[in-house]
């Protein structure tokens, strides 16, 4: 097992790729644990909508997080190059089934948009209490993260959809509309004045030249 611990330089206008990034750019601490060597494209290894607690792996996750325990303690520990086991199995520092499982349940009932969360939130709650009883001092601070994307916290609304007609309806009214008013003005200027006056309209009078002597 090897451990590697990278800088990573924050570059201004650039694309977040790690989420510690956001963090650190407000000069908070922080980190980013992942089994990827680089930083992954965006969207990349990310789930769906439809991700449950059923399509999760748990013997997978109990690994993973034995292999942080080892690496982190080793780390701290300077045991690195040593071929020792901290967390050895059925031990009292082994990984409990039942405490990742009840993690899993209350992870897959959680929004993963932060701005979905409410200050009071259940799930920040049980965070700050678990911290708590393995630390000497826990502090929650309330911070609003800039990103590419850009989130909105009502998780519910309604949509109104209108059928309207379409172009060619509306072309297809004008020409009737016209074709009718034309016509009534046709009728009502016929019936007052005639069908002569009504054709003088149409033909341009004629140019009378003026005899010069």
């Amino acid at each position: 097992m090897e451990n590697s611990l990278r800088k990573i330089t924050i570059r201004p206008n650039a694309l977040i790729a790690w989420e510690h990034e956001q963090f650190s750019r407000m000069r908070v601490t922080a980190t980013t644990l992942s089994r990827l060597s680089t930083a992954p494209e965006l969207l990349e290894n990310t789930g769906g909508l439809a991700d449950n607690m059923h399509f999760t792996s748990e013997s997978s996750i109990i690994r993973s997080v034995k292999l942080v325990d080892e690496s982190i303690a080793r780390h701290i520990y300077s045991q690195e190059k040593k071929s020792i086991s901290i967390f050895v199995d059925d031990s009292s520092l082994d990984v409990t089934p039942s405490y990742i499982r009840s993690w899993l349940d209350l992870l897959s009932k959680t929004p993963r948009v932060a701005l979905f969360l409410s200050k009071n939130d259940p799930f920040i709650k049980e965070l700050e209490k678990e911290l708590a009883n393995h630390t000497a001092e826990v502090d929650v601070q309330h911070k609003t993260l800039d990103g590419m994307f850009t989130f909105y916290n009502s998780t519910s609304g309604k949509l109104h959809i209108y059928q309207v007609a379409s172009v060619t309806f509306y072309l297809l009214l004008m020409l009737v509309i016209r074709s009718y008013l034309i016509t009534l003005f046709s009728f009502i200027f016929i019936t007052t004045r005639g069908l002569g006056d009504l054709i003088s309209l149409f033909h341009r009078p004629r140019s009378q030249k003026v005899k010069t002597t």
